[in-house]
């Protein structure tokens, strides 16, 4: 197989896993996999709000799920591993599926995007940014945005720090698309200076020993 073709193949069964995934996690919570090749076999790590419902009781669903990544996925010996979000508001997968939920419900789009942005931006959230578009209101297609607070989305801490989710709702009118961008606290930016105080000066060993000598000479 040449190699253009191995690297969409696996392509392809990321994205089908990650389908399954949301599919299969969508009630606990699920906000992504990292999966990790190992000698002894494949760490798969997932990252969701609620742990309790991935693990089930006695462990019964995680052993299904380990079972189904080896079997369907062609993982190699997976040891999956269950991460708990101590914060959901600043995850973007997690706010944007909250989102989709409001939308599905009913609520008002503009009232839920405002909600959400407060929401994340009181979690303590450096900036974020909302994106619905669809279907909104009548037949045509609109979009609309909610932005607050400071967000990059090009170089290198954009693709080390900035957390993207999208999720859809559908409606009667149509499917609405929902985006969401967070950008964590905390997150080193490039053009950020911070300056330390100076430390006090500390006595060389020197120092000291002349003040010793001097010392014992005037005892003397």
């Amino acid at each position: 197989m040449p190699v253009e073709d191995k690297f969409i193949s696996m392509g392809l069964k990321r994205v089908e896993l990650e389908r399954y995934l949301e599919e299969t996690l969508g009630r606990a919570g699920y906000a992504g996999v990292e999966i990790r090749r190992l000698p002894i076999g494949t760490r798969v790590t997932l990252f969701v709000e609620r742990p309790g419902m991935v693990i089930g009781r006695k462990g019964r669903s995680i052993n299904v799920l380990t079972e189904e990544l080896e079997k369907r996925f062609g993982l190699d010996k997976p040891q999956v591993e269950v991460v708990e979000i101590k914060n959901p508001e600043l995850c973007a997968p997690i706010m944007a599926k909250r989102i989709a939920f409001a939308i599905e419900r009913g609520i008002n789009i503009r009232r839920v995007g405002y909600q959400m942005l407060r929401r994340i931006m009181n979690a303590g959230a450096r900036g974020v940014e909302i994106i619905i578009a669809g279907k909104i209101a009548g037949e045509r297609k609109k979009r609309v945005r909610f932005y607050q607070g400071y967000l990059c989305k090009t170089g290198d801490p954009a693709e080390k720090y900035l957390s993207r989710g999208y999720a859809i709702a559908k409606t009667k009118p149509g499917v609405i698309g929902v985006k969401v961008f967070i950008m964590p606290p905390d997150v080193p930016l490039p053009d950020e200076v911070k300056i330390a105080e100076p430390s006090a000066p500390q006595p060389s060993p020197v120092e000291e020993t002349a003040g010793g000598e001097s010392g014992e000479a005037e005892a003397q």
